[in-house]
């Protein structure tokens, strides 16, 4: 799926001309100027990207269960919506995987107030800290456990412990990247350090 460059080298003659991986060419404002008057051409296959794009950005945004918003976007080459692709908000199971249920869960009524009790909440329980700080932001170093509650629980969908499950609360722009790497994800707006992004979700196989 590589993109491919017809270039017309200078000094030489149109017979001369070479197809170029957009790997090996340096000339950015050029390939800039080339993509901006693809989408002004009427009907041609940049105009039909674009449309397909917008699409596909309709069908994520009816698609997806949280807050955050998702743009698309690609100024880089002709590339539409990926195939193959399906945007999911929770794990997937495939056949064959169980997944184990919780086992228990909080009577807090502070989820917050109540962590630095001996066994309070869900973190308490496991001998852990509570990770997150009255912003949401998480305050635990990383590679450490975040227990979170659950529907066992007392505590209801604005518990300062349930975080992740919330969702995505950020717009975020899925974008095709420059450095032939294919699809990125970046933020739309600014987000303070140690705060939830997004969940890596996708099918979980036994395979």
């Amino acid at each position: 799926d590589e993109e491919f460059y017809l270039v017309k080298w200078r000094g030489y003659p149109s017979t001369a001309n070479t197809w170029e991986p957009r790997r090996n060419l340096r000339c950015r404002g050029l390939l800039q100027q080339l993509h901006a008057d693809l989408a002004r051409a009427p009907g041609g296959p940049k105009a039909e990207q674009r449309r397909a794009l917008r699409r596909w950005e309709r069908h994520l945004n009816r698609t997806r269960s949280h807050r955050g918003r998702i743009a698309v976007e690609n100024e880089v080459d002709l590339h539409g919506p990926p195939r193959d692709f399906v945007y999911v908000n929770e794990y997937k199971v495939g056949a064959g995987v169980a997944l184990t249920p919780v086992a228990a869960g909080c009577e807090c009524r502070d989820c917050l107030a109540e962590a630095t009790l001996a066994g309070g909440c869900c973190p308490g329980a496991s001998r852990n800290r509570f990770a997150y700080n009255e912003a949401g932001q998480v305050r635990i170093r990383a590679g450490l456990p975040i227990y979170e509650c659950n529907s066992r629980c007392r505590c209801g969908a604005e518990c300062p412990n349930r975080v992740v499950q919330r969702g995505i609360r950020y717009d975020l722009c899925i974008f095709r990247t420059s450095d032939g790497r294919g699809w990125g994800v970046r933020t739309l707006q600014r987000i303070r350090k140690n705060s939830f992004v997004m969940e890596y979700v996708g099918e979980v196989s036994a395979t």
